[in-house]
């Protein structure tokens, strides 16, 4: 109990305590906040790597059936976190001559609704394959990508596979 007396006595003894305290605090509250932003961070990262995964295997199954072709990699760049598009609410009150439209965001249990999840932007495609270096197959491997994903010629690249 002695030792409990001359802790507090030790810590009354400090000046400017209160700054210490609550120094401390704003470090804590800090870094919760970072580190929860993290997770959620990682969370998106992981949906975007599952998404991007699964077309990675679609295209692969669709080139790897066009004729001239066998063996089938893809890569896909990408740029942004999927995108979420919220619900939204108008409400439109007529006060004489001036009609005034107003939005709001929908929510259920005090979450936003969301409408629509858009995927993330993709920067370029990279498919490397056996018969690529034929140029109608090239031809073919391009369009099928450019169709599955809706990017641009530009954006793909097609390399033949090494022997």
């Amino acid at each position: 109990m002695g030792a409990l007396k001359n802790f507090f006595a030790k810590i009354k003894g400090v000046k400017n305590i209160e700054l210490y305290i609550a120094l401390g605090l704003a470090i804590t509250v800090l870094a919760a906040v970072l580190l929860g932003g993290a997770a959620h961070k990682t969370e998106n990262s992981s949906a975007d790597d599952s998404y991007i995964a699964q077309m990675e295997h679609k295209i692969c199954s669709v080139v790897e059936k066009i004729e001239g072709c066998g063996k089938v990699s893809v890569a896909i760049s990408y740029a942004s976190n999927e995108e979420k598009v919220y619900a939204f609410e108008t409400e439109t009150t007529k006060n004489g001559d001036v009609v005034k439209q107003t939005s709001n965001i929908v929510s259920v249990r005090g979450e936003p609704l969301v409408s629509t999840v858009l995927p993330p932007k993709i920067l370029g495609v990279v498919v490397v394959a056996q018969g690529a270096d034929n140029a109608v197959t090239r031809y073919k491997i391009v369009n099928v990508v450019t169709t599955l994903l809706d990017v641009q010629v530009k954006d793909v690249q097609v390399l033949t596979y090494k022997s």
